[in-house]
């Protein structure tokens, strides 16, 4: 007697075992960082608040931020020099004087650069701050990135000449960590490896996604205005500032 069809499709398509379900279910979580259900209660506020484990924080949920603080620390003391940029924020009035207007404000911020760490980068940003022409003089912010930070660009785009001939530099290293400090930054924006030439940003957040791609090179120690703040509280239409702000001064401090 031939056996019922049904019964056959039945046995065949019939639902794994328990133990079959939690041998998948202990892959799963070990592989994807758990199954549903895993994040539990309040994990958007500790995602928020940088807990929370791997599977909320990617590669950077563990770092240690007071280790890597004091590693810059260290880099900065082999050797630095300090600089300084005025800025000026046009925010929206035009014609008249620039000192009766209310919109307009004049704010500086100084820099301290790993000039023994970091030579040839921090040759290269301390000559294009004292060109005329080609540097960051009477220039204005590209673009502000409000996760990241404040984008900057020479007038001439490339590398200073007395660095390379060829308007880029390669990377030096990646020994200041964007981790550490919780804003001020002063890193090169490489479009790729060893593509350095004139463009930098200065964080405004913490940015640990940066660290092994740009190269860090300075922070920002005296920022008594809060020009940062209010850089990255100017609108923007798609990162680009809908108010001027153009860098009217800047040089390297005795």
């Amino acid at each position: 007697m031939l056996p019922n069809v049904t019964t056959c499709i039945a046995t065949a398509i019939r639902a794994p075992s328990s133990s079959v379900a939690r041998s998948f279910a202990s892959k799963a979580s070990k592989k994807f960082g758990g199954t549903r259900g895993t994040r539990g209660h309040g994990w958007l506020t500790k995602y928020r608040e940088n807990r929370g484990g791997r599977q909320l924080q990617g590669k950077w949920a563990n770092r240690d931020v007071e280790n890597l603080s004091k590693i810059n620390d260290k880099v900065f003391e082999l050797g630095r020099s300090h600089a300084f940029l005025d800025f000026l924020v046009d925010k929206g009035n035009a014609g008249g004087d620039e000192e009766q207007q209310p919109d307009v404000m004049k704010k500086r911020i100084v820099v301290e650069l790993a000039e023994t760490a970091l030579p040839n980068t921090v040759k290269n940003f301390l000559s294009l701050l004292e060109d005329e022409e080609g540097g960051y003089k009477n220039t204005c912010v590209t673009k502000i990135e409000k996760k990241v930070g404040i984008c900057f660009e020479a007038a001439g785009r490339w590398c200073h000449p007395s660095v390379s001939e060829t308007g880029r530099f390669d990377d030096e290293g990646f020994f200041i960590s964007h981790t550490a400090d919780k804003f001020g930054i002063l890193s090169m924006m490489s479009p790729g490896v060893h593509k350095n030439d004139s463009r930098f940003v200065i964080t405004t957040k913490n940015a640990p996604q940066l660290d092994g791609k740009f190269v860090a090179f300075g922070r920002v120690v005296e920022d008594v205005d809060d020009v940062l703040k209010d850089l990255e509280s100017v609108f923007t239409k798609r990162g680009v500032p809908a108010s001027e702000i153009k860098v009217i001064n800047c040089g390297r401090l005795p």
